[in-house]
C-alpha cells in the first residue's frame, strides 16, 4: 500500500501545468555562471598544456607540427565528450579559454561540436655569441 499515494500525486499532476518550458520556448539569457560552449582564444594561448592535463575526459587534444622559426600548434576540445566542469578555464593562465552562455548545441553531425585554433609558437632567439672578457692576474708572483 505504499505506493497509493505517489499515485495519487501522479493522477494530479496529469492535470497540472508543466513547470518546464518546451524546447523552442526557452528562456532568452542563461543564469548567471552559466557554462556553456567554449570559446578558445588561440592568439593568447602559449601551449601549456595545461587544460590537457586537468580535463578529466581527455576532451582537449594537441597536435603540434614543426613549421620555420617554431611549432603550429592546434588545440581541439570535443564538447561532445566535455562535462563543462570549467576546470581547463580556470587553470589556463592566459585565459585563453572561456565558456559562453550558449546552451543549445543541437546537432545532427558530431564534428559540429569540435572546436579547435591554431597558432604558431616560435622559437626563442638564439643568444648572441659574445666574446668573455680576459681577466688579467693581478696577483704578484
Amino acid at each position: 500500500m505504499g505506493g497509493i499515494p505517489y499515485l495519487k500525486d501522479g493522477l494530479l499532476n496529469l492535470f497540472k501545468k508543466p513547470i518546464t518550458s518546451r524546447f523552442p520556448e526557452v528562456p532568452v539569457e542563461a543564469p548567471e555562471d552559466y557554462r556553456g560552449k567554449i570559446v578558445f582564444h588561440p592568439e593568447l594561448c602559449i601551449g601549456c598544456g595545461l587544460c590537457m592535463r586537468v580535463c578529466s575526459p581527455a576532451s582537449i587534444t594537441k597536435d603540434v607540427k614543426a613549421v620555420e622559426g617554431g611549432q603550429e600548434i592546434t588545440m581541439t576540445f570535443d564538447m561532445a565528450s566535455c562535462t563543462f566542469c570549467s576546470m581547463c578555464r580556470d587553470f589556463c593562465n592566459k585565459k585563453a579559454i572561456e565558456f559562453t552562455k550558449e546552451y543549445n548545441m543541437v546537432v545532427e553531425n558530431k564534428e559540429d561540436l569540435v572546436i579547435s585554433g591554431t597558432f604558431i609558437k616560435k622559437l626563442p632567439p638564439k643568444p648572441l655569441a659574445t666574446a668573455k672578457p680576459v681577466v688579467e692576474n693581478t696577483k704578484e708572483k
